[in-house]
């Protein structure tokens, strides 16, 4: 999966199915049979990027996956609207290599929190338990 995601981009692309199902709904046709999501992230994470690929879509926003907003540190968002400067982050709290259940991990992304804050990113944050309001969430800071 590209980790820059634009309009342009998901019309052109005709080898992903996620793709080509959004765009047959925005297009007002019935999709073909659903086909699931790419490999690669946990459930919640490549449903959060269905939601926000939708939305980016319907709203003619810029939505870029894996996004690094800062230069030194090397830090990413999991999502980023980066002319709105919001970041968007799902805590894989459940997940079995999780590195933020750990104290060491929980303090790294306070941190990173932290400095986005500074470089006046607003970061709005996710579980298992609330990643479905995604986009309930993202409307309220737009």
């Amino acid at each position: 999966m590209k980790s820059r995601f634009t309009i342009s981009d998901l019309k052109a692309s005709k080898a992903a199915d996620l793709n080509q199902n959004l765009l047959q709904e925005l297009e007002g046709k019935k999709p073909g049979k659903k086909k699931p999501l790419p490999p690669g992230d946990c459930e919640q994470v490549r449903w959060m990027w269905g939601q926000l690929a939708w939305f980016a879509i319907t709203e003619n926003i810029d939505v870029v996956r894996e996004h690094r907003f800062h230069q030194v540190r090397r830090w990413r968002f999991d999502f980023a609207l980066p002319a709105y400067k919001i970041g968007i982050e799902y805590e894989g709290l459940n997940s079995e290599k999780s590195g933020h259940t750990t104290l060491l991990g929980y303090t790294g992304d306070a941190e990173k929190y932290n400095e986005a804050q500074a470089l006046g990113w607003r970061v709005i944050r996710f579980t298992v338990k609330n990643y479905k309001t995604v986009l309930t969430e993202l409307k309220k800071h737009l």
